[in-house]
């Protein structure tokens, strides 16, 4: 399978189940929250790892600082995952791989910011769809505002990341 038929095929699935309906039950929380946690360890981690041997030394600081973002989500999702007592499904989503060989430095960092998209919307609809008394009743009271407050820290590390690459990408296209 290749890589851009399953970022389609993920952002099909995740604008169903997140766009259309309310977050009510453990079992759609636990889905979502479990496919946050695959696009962070599967993708984001293994492409900027990809794409930091790939790109220039210019700009490995840069795809570091996604990967260890991405490794603080991943963190971040499994700690709420065992907060709301959510058991972790197995890895459904295949692994990809991701060939950058001869590829610009910029599209290298765009293909990157391709996954940070997909999770920034992902974390957005969960925070936007999920009903506070799903969270609560599963890890009490106390664990919603720490629920709500990582989630929202996510979206605007997703949104700082995918800023950041296009600045960058931008300027390197321009130089290029």
């Amino acid at each position: 399978m290749n890589f851009q038929f399953i970022t389609v095929i993920t952002r099909k699935l995740l604008t169903f189940f997140c766009g259309y309906m309310a977050i009510s039950t453990k079992e759609e929380l636990q889905f979502l929250l479990h496919r946050g946690w695959e696009i962070e360890k599967k993708f984001e981690s293994l492409s900027a790892w990809k794409g930091f041997v790939s790109v220039g030394s210019t700009y490995r600081m840069t795809v570091l600082t996604l990967a260890r973002d991405s490794h603080k989500h991943r963190l971040n999702l499994e700690k709420l995952l065992k907060t709301l007592d959510l058991e972790a499904l197995t890895n459904e989503i295949p692994e990809e791989t991701f060939d950058f060989a001869g590829m610009l430095d910029s599209k290298i960092l765009q293909k990157t910011i391709e996954q940070d998209e997909i999770a920034r919307d992902l974390y957005t609809n969960i925070v936007e769809n999920t009903d506070p008394k799903v969270v609560s009743a599963l890890s009490g009271d106390e664990n919603v505002e720490f629920f709500y407050q990582t989630l929202k820290q996510m979206v605007e590390d997703e949104t700082r990341h995918i800023t950041l690459v296009r600045n960058i990408a931008g300027h390197i296209t321009r130089i290029q």
